[in-house]
């Protein structure tokens, strides 16, 4: 399980090669960011970020469902924090392809639990919205589309993303602030991911009740 999941790591970094190139360019609403948040993008950042968190999931996923969902999102996620630390944008075709993906392992391998998914996306979605409507900008609709999409391949573990997300945010936003000062604009997608990943192993369950 491991082995087969490294290889599908790598084959979303050499993926993903392409999408951090060419998908920012059709988005007019993209924000360029200093040369060196590209670096993210580059091919052996890329493949070896993909083949360690896949390996990583397969060692510490308590559940296959957990695993095969993880694997899904990082399909997605690692394309959308390059792009979303260089340009401020989260490109909906990688948002479609992650949905579809979730929808065909709800529908083919976790029938029973496809209600419960829905409802999260539907809920996920609509507070996500509402908090970008009150922050003015601060949160993007590509973020709100992310959020329903970890809604949806979480399900009920969705909560248990927020955590970790809020945790590793609250520890990286002040050095950030610190380093760019109070106007620089700070990725969402790089928190969400980390929290999402997390939350589909199990261990953010282990996280939630420790605190």
């Amino acid at each position: 399980m491991v082995a087969g999941a490294a290889i599908i790591g790598i084959i979303a970094g050499l993926c993903a090669v392409p999408l951090v190139r060419w998908l920012p360019r059709g988005i007019p609403e993209r924000l360029e960011q200093p040369a060196w948040t590209r670096r993210l993008g580059h091919p052996f950042v890329l493949v070896g970020v993909g083949a360690c968190v896949a390996v990583a999931l397969a060692m510490a996923a308590v559940s296959t469902q957990g695993l095969l969902f993880g694997l899904v999102l990082l399909v997605v996620l690692l394309p959308a924090v390059a792009i979303d630390v260089a340009w401020r944008v989260v490109p909906d075709s990688l948002l479609l392809v992650g949905t579809v993906g979730c929808l065909l392992l709800l529908i083919v391998g976790f029938r029973d639990d496809l209600i419960t998914h829905l409802l999260v996306t539907v809920a996920a979605g609509v507070l996500a919205l509402l908090v970008a409507l009150a922050a003015r900008g601060g949160v993007g609709l590509g973020d709100v589309k992310l959020i329903a999409l970890i809604g949806l391949a979480l399900g009920a573990a969705l909560p248990m993303a927020f955590v970790v997300t809020a945790l590793v945010s609250g520890v990286a936003v002040v050095p950030i602030l610190l380093a760019r000062g109070r106007r620089a604009t700070l990725p969402l997608v790089p928190f969400l991911a980390v929290g999402a990943l997390v939350a589909s192993t199990g261990l953010g369950r282990g996280l939630l009740f420790g605190l």
